[in-house]
């Protein structure tokens, strides 16, 4: 049982000590997870999309995409919310705590929001303008391919958090 174990954990840490840190310049990082804490009413869960291009050991560019949808429904009838943002983000990177890829920056970009009433006297409001956000963050690669991140910032949400995959 002992030998077994021991594997195990050499399987599990080697991978990590080898994987984890920042991949540098030509690395192409696709981020993909759900927020916690956005700022539209109701329940709706956020989702963000990222994509990091290394340009040098510290320093990499890349955009955003995020989507929130809610609905509250008051009987007569109902509203729903809808927020996309799109924007070009960059981020310095220094690992602060081996393995572990820690990360900010800083993201210009669109913010485009819509809320809808469908109900007696149907109504609709739009509204777009420049947004730009800051954050903060760490990823976690397991193996050569596939992470884990988490964030913090204003974006689709204050705190986001999914899988990282490294092309």
């Amino acid at each position: 049982m002992k030998k077994i174990l021991t594997i195990f954990a050499a399987v599990m840490i080697i991978p990590a000590v080898a994987f984890a840190q920042y991949g540098g310049p030509g690395s192409l990082d696709i981020n993909a997870g759900i927020g916690l804490g956005s700022n539209l009413t109701g329940t709706g869960l956020p989702v963000g999309l990222s994509v990091e291009y290394g340009l040098n050991e510290e320093i990499s560019i890349g955009g955003y995409a995020g989507y929130a949808s809610t609905k509250e429904n008051f009987g007569s009838g109902e509203w729903k919310y809808t927020n996309f943002i799109i924007g070009a983000r960059g981020s310095y990177h220094k690992e602060l705590v081996d393995n572990i890829n820690t990360y900010g920056g800083i993201m210009l970009g669109y913010n485009m929001a819509d809320a809808e009433w469908s109900g007696p006297g149907n109504a609709q409001a739009s509204v777009g303008g420049f947004t730009y956000a800051g954050f903060v963050g760490a990823r976690y690669h397991f193996s050569e391919k596939l992470g884990l991140f988490g964030e913090v910032g204003y974006g689709i949400a204050f705190l986001q958090t999914g899988l990282t995959i490294r092309m």
